[in-house]
């Protein structure tokens, strides 16, 4: 049999370059098409969204041909197979074509992407169809009117020439073919690959979806877990009136506007390890700060406390939200309201480009800087596993908050406790080793935090500044009191003020998510624009916290009760002593508040709207 692979190769390659042409004038019509959205950002902000677009675009092409890029590694010539592989082709692609051109009306209804949550909306979309069928007809008319002319397009000017190769070629071109697709479709050499969450990068949601394509956004949204509305009541806003019954979401301003805010997140310390001793400076520091004991992390893995701690959600989900298919949605988050009250937003992790989607979600969502490993100039810093060693990391982080304009937020994310809990060499044997592997690096992180707060006290920002300490989620622990389903989310709030006195009610539960709500609070914004899942602690508030464990049952922790639910809607009450970690059962609970929270919360993603 002749080898033809070479030839097939270069037809599909000219063919995915000429598709780069409807996907840009694609972009071009949904950008006139919500011209008064897009109207009101500068020339530059637009240009830049076309030209980030295109890698996105070249993925999405290669998403969606997949099936074709396997045909083509088929060395024949035979006219059936090379008929129905252009059938094929056209087929899939007008596919897309028509999506994306569906899709600039319903990205009105939806206020994203398209995405396969589009037809969780059972009752709205079903209600809907008749009349966006009847009133945007030409929508999928002119899709189709594409494929046919595509394929009459394809199959003059795309033919296959006969070339013969030999076999040394076809290894060559078939391997560099695979290698150009997969880079394509991650969307280059960089550490991670691209995600919808990087179509954001330039801090405006709506820029974002210029940036994306809606086979993209499909595509990477389709293997994400769907989600099914939530039925506790018979209306949303049922639960929404629950929850404004029973929560305090008053504004309650305290302290001088355009403070600077800088939030440290400690990598997996639990409040376990402060109360062990192992972090003496943070024992200090709590003793001239609010500290809360009754605090707890909203999910137990680091790609989880972004969303918690800078937005205001908390982890209900079977995977992070930032990877869901929720991804895309709109969010108002409070460094986005920072920045529009004229502050400057830096964020630090001295981890790889691209670990966790920390750059991507933080530049997304309201930060103007993101800094990395890569960023730090000394490179034999580096820990060997994760980034830079936080001592040296956190002395460079030092040296750039002097250079932010003010007033700023700024966000630092430690890692040293992280496994495999490195320590420098020259700092091996100055910490307890105690009794888990973990302990040593708790007290070196520690330390790195003195040394960096040693550095800064003299700046003149830092008596305009509020500090707020936690950490990202709690790791190994060894003590009945921390051993239990409300002691593994247990990490320490501190919230220091140098030269202010904070009045707050210390001893309610609180959670991150409650956190950028009482950072507005606290430099005088309201943040109502958050969603209800952040409640401000200046107030009457009795405090909860929300958790999902084990995929399965959802908890409100509040001060002396536990109420757990499970996916058959049972819901029990338990007591708990925060003191010896003790939990004892007190029958089956009626309190509506978790339903609430939950219905609210879910079909809120699910709407698009939980900004109320």
């Amino acid at each position: 049999m002749q080898m033809y692979l070479v030839d097939s190769h270069f037809r599909l390659l000219k063919r995915f370059l000429f598709l780069l042409v409807p996907y840009t004038l694609l972009r071009i019509g949904f950008y006139f098409y919500h011209l008064d959205i897009y109207k009101h950002f500068t020339q530059d902000d637009i240009f830049t969204s076309f030209i980030l677009g295109l890698r996105f675009d070249v993925a999405a092409i290669l998403i969606l041909n997949i099936p074709i890029i396997l045909l083509s590694l088929i060395p024949s010539k035979n006219s059936k197979l090379i008929s129905f592989e252009r059938f094929l082709f056209v087929a899939i692609n007008t596919a897309g074509i028509v999506a994306a051109l569906d899709d600039y009306e319903l990205f009105l209804f939806m206020g994203k992407r398209l995405s396969f949550d589009l037809f969780m909306i059972t009752d709205d979309i079903w209600d809907q169809l008749p009349q966006l069928l009847l009133n945007f007809w030409y929508f999928p008319l002119a899709g189709l009117c594409f494929g046919v002319g595509y394929f009459l397009f394809d199959k003059k000017f795309f033919r296959l020439a006969g070339t013969k190769t030999n076999v040394g070629s076809q290894i060559v071109f078939t391997f560099l073919l695979l290698a150009l697709s997969f880079v394509g479709i991650r969307g280059g050499l960089q550490h991670k690959s691209i995600n919808v969450q990087s179509a954001f990068t330039q801090g405006k949601n709506e820029l974002g979806h210029l940036v994306l394509n809606t086979p993209y956004h499909f595509l990477r949204t389709l293997k994400n877990k769907s989600q099914t509305k939530l039925t506790y009541f018979a209306k949303d806003e049922q639960a929404i009136d629950i929850i404004m019954n029973r929560r305090d979401l008053r504004f309650q301003a305290e302290g001088e506007n355009k403070k600077n805010i800088v939030i440290i997140v400690l990598e997996s310390v639990s409040l376990e390890y402060m109360e062990k001793g192992y972090t003496p400076f943070l024992d200090e520091l709590k003793k001239q700060s609010a500290f809360f004991p009754h605090h707890l992390a909203n999910g137990r893995r680091s790609i989880e406390a972004l969303p918690s701690l800078l937005c205001g959600l908390p982890s209900l989900l079977d995977e992070p939200i930032s990877k869901s298919i929720f991804q895309g949605n709109k969010f108002t988050c409070m460094p986005k309201i920072l920045k529009a009250n004229n502050y400057t937003n830096y964020f630090f992790h001295g981890g790889s480009r691209g670990t966790m989607g920390f750059e991507s979600y933080t530049l997304s969502n309201g930060f103007d800087r993101y800094f990395s490993r890569e960023d730090y100039p000394k490179k034999t810093d580096f820990d060997g596993t994760w980034g830079i060693y936080d001592g040296p990391y956190l002395e460079y982080v030092a040296d750039e908050l002097n250079k932010i304009p003010r007033p700023f937020m700024a966000g630092i994310f430690t890692l040293s406790s992280h496994q495999p809990y490195s320590v420098p060499t020259s700092m091996k044997g100055k910490f307890p080793k105690g009794s888990l592997e973990i302990h040593e690096s708790i007290g070196y992180a520690d330390h790195a935090l003195k040394t960096f707060f040693e550095k800064i006290k003299n700046e003149p920002w830092f008596s305009q500044t509020i500090f707020v300490i936690t950490a990202d989620h709690t790791s190994k622990l060894e003590s009945h009191k921390f051993q239990n389903i409300i002691g593994r989310y247990r990490v320490p709030l501190i919230i220091y003020a140098p030269g202010s006195q904070l009045e707050f009610n210390t001893q309610k539960v609180t959670q991150h998510s409650d956190i950028p709500k009482m950072v507005l609070n606290l430099v005088g914004l309201s943040g109502q624009e958050l969603p209800f899942t952040s409640v401000g602690l200046k107030n009457d508030d009795k405090g909860y916290a929300f958790n999902y464990v084990d995929g399965q049952h959802y908890l409100l922790v509040s001060q002396k009760e536990l109420i757990t639910l499970d996916k058959d809607r049972n819901q029990k009450l338990y007591n708990y002593d925060w003191e010896t970690g003790i939990m004892t059962s007190a029958g089956k609970s009626q309190d509506p508040l978790l339903k609430a929270y939950l219905q609210y919360f879910i079909n809120g993603l699910i709407n698009n709207n939980l900004s109320i």
